[in-house]
């Protein structure tokens, strides 16, 4: 299943070609974080965010990784109609893979990865 609010018109891709880059995953700080805060700590590692392609391709090449938790793409931030902004994420419901739009104001809990590329 896939948001129907995730559309190459919505999240453009930014650079064309092909590139072999290595995705990360950023694990959880042991707490819920916000936005903000989660996004400094990744670039504190060294880290960028990943954006939705990216993700994408991660889910592709570590399908069974996303059961476990969420994984958000906060390379990819898209406002939707009422203002809110919101970040691609992917994880399963039983064995249906879910590609989805979270609210970035509601900040992260514990459970959550971030994909991060160095």
């Amino acid at each position: 299943w896939a948001n129907p609010d995730i559309t190459s018109k919505n999240f453009p891709r930014k650079q064309t070609g092909t590139a072999d880059i290595e995705v990360e995953l950023i694990l959880y700080f042991n707490r819920a974080i916000s936005t903000g805060e989660a996004l400094s700590e990744i670039s504190k590692m060294g880290y960028r965010p990943a954006d939705l392609h990216e993700l994408l391709a991660f889910g592709e090449k570590y399908s069974k990784t996303q059961g476990q938790f969420p994984i958000m793409a906060f390379g990819s931030i898209w406002q939707d109609r009422f203002g809110r902004r919101c970040v691609p994420c992917i994880s399963l419901d039983g064995s249906e893979s879910l590609l989805g739009l979270s609210w970035v104001e509601d900040g992260w809990n514990e459970v959550c990865r971030f994909a991060a590329v160095r």
